[in-house]
């Protein structure tokens, strides 16, 4: 089995997911699925970008020789820590809009980073 058959694989079997359920979220036939975890299908872009939305991990990693899931992190504020925990009660749509408010926080920091910097080069 290639690495990135087996990445799928064992990513997927690691978050809990059937084959059935993966290929769904990802749009795809479970055979297709399949062949791609034995290695005989290598994913198109778009695939490879979904597979990597469903399973939480980068496309990089995916496509890296690297064995080690990188993103482990570690919260020291327990207030924090709780919340992260609790997030899994959710509804799906309900992280997604979390993941959004999120990314627009990070986004809108690192704007301020950016002029912050140009402001201070001139």
């Amino acid at each position: 089995m290639e690495l990135l058959g087996k990445k799928i694989k064992d990513i997927r079997k690691k978050r809990g997911l059937a084959q059935g359920e993966l290929a769904e979220m990802v749009g795809i036939a479970s055979a297709h699925l399949s062949r791609l975890e034995t290695g005989r299908y290598k994913p198109g872009i778009e695939v490879l970008k979904k597979l990597g939305d469903s399973l939480q991990v980068s496309v990089d990693y995916l496509l890296s020789d690297s064995d080690e899931e990188s993103g482990e992190v570690s919260i020291q504020d327990e207030t924090f820590a709780e919340r992260i925990r609790l997030l899994n009660s959710l509804s799906k749509e309900d992280k997604k809009a979390v993941i959004h408010i999120i990314d627009a926080l990070l986004s809108r920091k690192k704007i301020q980073n950016f002029l912050e910097q140009e402001v201070g080069a001139k």
